[in-house]
């Protein structure tokens, strides 16, 4: 969500977050060090308010089943993947790696060593990124020749992943709505029949 700050997560050594860094305010300092606390704190707010909208968009990406995840509830046994359905209304703990499956306000199961598939979070990556560059949105025009000459250099070949089309639009300047992208996808042709392959664990 942050690309321009990637050292934000490096600074949570809690599961509660991560103490500031800067003594309590006292009006008996020095003007200079009470302007340096004030900064500090509204920076300190700011990264705060970054960490809770993160949670919450991985939270609600894993209750959409966009990101499916594999735990387990005995820590003796290993992982396996976790049911859908209690992924769905469980809550995540990012920093702990546990998810909490509640029933009529009690607690009836918790996964601990919780992880989540790298394909599912690099399809989701590429998605939030493409609708937060509306502003460098290309013309249809343009698109429909990329689409196009990506026709062409298939060859007859199977249409690549949506993800892989997105990346390979994006290199080229492309940013599309997530429909446009899906709706060019779709005129390369059928996908090959076959199962879906197995996505490495993270």
């Amino acid at each position: 969500m942050f690309p321009g700050q990637p050292s934000l997560a490096d600074k949570i050594p809690t599961r509660s977050g991560w103490e500031p860094p800067y003594p309590e305010y006292d009006s008996t300092l020095p003007k200079r060090v009470r302007r340096l606390i004030r900064r500090k704190v509204k920076t300190a707010k700011k990264e705060e308010a970054k960490l809770k909208e993160g949670r919450e968009l991985f939270a609600g990406l894993v209750a959409q089943k966009k990101i499916r995840l594999r735990g387990t509830p005995d820590p003796r046994k290993s992982l396996e993947d976790i049911d859908p359905a209690d992924a769905e209304v469980g809550l995540v703990d990012i920093l702990a790696g546990e998810l909490r499956v509640f029933l009529n306000g009690k607690l009836v199961r918790t996964y601990r060593q919780v992880h989540c598939y790298e394909t599912d979070v690099n399809r989701c990556v590429t998605e939030l990124r493409s609708e937060t560059k509306r502003t460098k949105w290309t013309s249809p025009a343009g698109f429909e020749k990329f689409t196009a000459d990506y026709k062409v250099k298939l060859n007859g070949k199977a249409p690549p992943t949506e993800e892989e089309f997105t990346k390979a639009a994006n290199a080229k300047g492309h940013y599309r709505p997530r429909k446009d992208l899906r709706a060019a996808l779709a005129t390369l042709g059928p996908r090959r029949p076959g199962p879906r392959a197995k996505s490495p664990e993270k």
